[in-house]
């Protein structure tokens, strides 16, 4: 080093003239460059951030009050498994609740309700809890209620759609229970309950209903007090539908339709043709005057495999058959059946019912249909492409429930973008991992040189 420096002159040449000010004009340039920088990429960062996070993050939620009237949407929208819960974002009023997906290769099933007043989904999480059981939607379409399917159970569960409160309903000694029909005023449930001689859960969700349907008793619950009144003559009730004045109800007990009012006395009866039974929960018409009959899909009452809710439940939509009606009294005439029916879903009039049907290509839609002429309009349309189980099965539909309620006025909307509620917390933390993760990697490569190079001296 010594040899180095003393071949050094004594006297070093003179600096070129403005060296010093190109110095620090290079300096501070390079300073502001890496400040802009490191400023445009921590705003990438955060808007990148509130892009992805703020969508999934659970703010206390109200739900929208309610429209002047109910719709549905003309299409409504696909499988996402970012869908969040009624608990955490209650979704307000539901037109339908319906279960979605596959499960050939992957348990994937969803238990959902769609928005009355607007492109709302929520999974009703109390119904995934209790392994997506039978469930009832109420007719003005602010409640769901759920029994259990899995074994005997000492209550039912409400929960209010808007609020996302459950509310639990006694039922005594542990039974198994099948839902069977909601009051239009909203007050009263008819369900099927029986002791289950097998105390553990079952090995299939279809279990239960199907020795309810067998050696069920009628029950009739008036959830305004929570109580629930026997009536031991109608058993085993099979099927059934409240009046459109709240006030009596069909209940089928093998092949005749039993006409009872609240208090269990019964005012007349209607045969019911071999091979079919009540459309369940909506059988009787707007103006009294007709009771509404499927086909069965299986051996019917006998064995506890049917066409209505009890059957259906945990099975896709997919069989078409019609619809049959059977004159309350003698002063009434029916019409021509409606066919091409996979499921009666209401009434929209006396004359008008609506259904779920099935295309030649699997595609389920709600259709409206008018009596007697047999015109069809379709209301809406079900998405079953590809995009269940990770993209490798169609999605299917069941147990498909409308807030019977609501169809009188029910318009349709074109739909919009889905508005699914908070995301999991868990692919809000993945997803701000790996933001953070290649904004690092995006800054350390766009930072910078802070090394000056010394001008040549001539």
């Amino acid at each position: 080093m010594r040899e180095l420096f003393s071949t050094l002159p004594d006297d070093p040449p003179p600096l070129p003239p403005g060296y010093l000010d190109t110095v620090l004009v290079q300096g501070r340039r390079s300073v502001r460059r890496q400040r802009i920088g490191a400023a445009t990429g921590w705003a990438v960062v955060v808007l990148v951030l509130a892009a992805v996070i703020v969508p999934g993050v659970p703010f206390p939620f109200q739900a929208a009050g309610p429209s002047t009237k109910p719709s549905l949407p003309d299409s409504v929208a696909g499988y996402s498994m970012l869908t969040s819960t009624v608990t955490k974002a209650p979704p307000g009023r539901a037109i339908a609740l319906y279960g979605y997906g596959n499960g050939e290769t992957f348990n994937m099933f969803q238990s959902l309700v769609v928005g009355a007043d607007r492109d709302t989904y929520r999974r009703v999480d109390a119904m995934q809890e209790r392994d997506r059981p039978s469930a009832l939607l109420a007719p003005d379409g602010t409640h769901v209620l759920l029994a259990d399917d899995r074994g005997a159970t000492r209550d039912l569960i409400l929960v209010d759609l808007g609020t996302g409160e459950r509310r639990s309903i006694p039922l005594g000694d542990p039974v198994g229970v099948r839902l069977l029909a909601w009051s239009p005023d909203g007050r009263h449930v008819a369900y099927s309950a029986a002791p289950l001689t097998n105390s553990g859960e079952f090995g299939t969700v279809n279990v239960v209903e199907a020795e309810v349907a067998r050696t069920g008793t009628l029950r009739l619950l008036d959830l305004s007090t929570g109580r629930s009144t026997e009536v031991p003559a109608i058993t085993p009730a099979w099927m059934a539908a409240f009046a459109p004045d709240s006030r009596r109800l069909a209940v089928q007990v093998d092949q005749k339709a039993h006409l009872i009012d609240l208090d269990g006395r019964e005012s007349g009866s209607v045969q019911i043709p071999a091979g079919r039974e009540l459309a369940a929960n909506v059988a009787w018409s707007p103006d009294g005057r007709l009771l509404a009959t499927v086909p069965w899909v299986a051996d019917g009452p006998f064995n506890g495999t049917s066409g209505g809710d009890a059957g259906r439940h945990g099975t896709f939509l997919w069989k078409a058959g019609d619809v049959a009606f059977l004159p309350v009294t003698t002063a009434s005439t029916a019409p021509t059946p409606v066919e091409d029916v996979v499921q009666l879903l209401g009434w929209r009039s006396a004359d008008t019912v609506v259904a779920a049907s099935i295309n030649a290509a699997g595609h389920a839609s709600v259709v409206e249909v008018q009596l007697g002429g047999g015109t069809r309009r379709t209301l809406s349309r079900f998405d079953t492409g590809s995009t269940c189980e990770l993209g490798m099965q169609n999605c299917e539909i069941f147990d498909l429930h409308l807030a019977t309620g609501l169809l009188p006025d029910l318009t349709v909307r074109s739909a919009g973008r889905p508005q699914r509620g908070p995301w999991p917390m868990l692919v809000n933390v993945v997803l701000g991992v790996a933001v953070l993760g290649v904004a690092f990697l995006l800054r350390s490569r766009i930072r910078p040189s802070t090394r000056l190079r010394r001008p040549e001296v001539e």
